[in-house]
């Protein structure tokens, strides 16, 4: 006879705790998908931000005309590029590659799969009432800052809102926006804007 110390798991012991494990991986992994979906939508709207602030840096410092442009609407990829000098002539370009444009940065595909992109150029769409909505398509496009570092044709063909989104119910919709000074922020529609409290928020 096996003395009791040294006894193992019987064959019930082990299926139950097969089971059990079975149904928390189950329950987790919808969870953690999720997770993994948010997180590629928070990681996408921060390598845009980081291009539309390096954009609007590097005009200011080239003292010259510098593009961001958006190249897709499902991975994320942009691209920062120096213009012609002359206005009239950085007004023409309406992306990245081209005679006569120094490429500053270009962001290859990232991890980003699931992930929409979609953006706007009407002033209508900074709207308080309008961010209850997503923006879908408008890319390829993108935003010329001046040496001012504000946006060419505000309210014209530069973008001046960009929402990152996911098919999936359930995920997260973060909103990049571009003021007439060129600054850049981002809201979450789902947090209720409050002046005194949260700014996370979409006004």
């Amino acid at each position: 006879m096996i003395p009791s110390s040294s006894r193992g798991f019987s064959l019930i012991e082990l299926m139950t705790t097969i089971t059990v494990l079975a149904i928390l991986l189950v329950l987790g992994i919808p969870s953690y998908q999720q997770w993994m979906l948010n997180t590629r939508i928070r990681s996408a709207t921060e390598s845009i931000q980081n291009g539309l602030r390096l954009a609007r840096n590097e005009a200011a410092q080239r003292a010259t005309f510098v593009r961001f442009q958006l190249t897709s609407a499902t991975d994320g990829t942009w691209a920062v590029c120096q213009l012609p000098a002359t206005a009239a002539s950085a007004a023409t370009v309406t992306t990245c590659t081209g005679t006569g444009l120094t490429m500053i940065q270009q962001v290859p595909a990232d991890n980003t799969s699931g992930v929409q992109i979609g953006a706007a150029t009407a002033v209508a769409d900074l709207a308080a009432t309008s961010y209850g909505t997503t923006v879908t398509g408008g890319v390829p496009s993108g935003i010329t800052f001046t040496a001012l570092g504000r946006p060419m044709s505000y309210g014209g063909s530069s973008i001046l809102r960009i929402d990152v989104s996911a098919a999936q119910a359930g995920s997260r919709r973060l909103v990049t926006t571009i003021s007439a000074g060129g600054m850049v922020n981002m809201c979450d529609p789902a947090i209720t804007f409050n002046a005194t409290g949260s700014t996370q928020g979409c006004p």
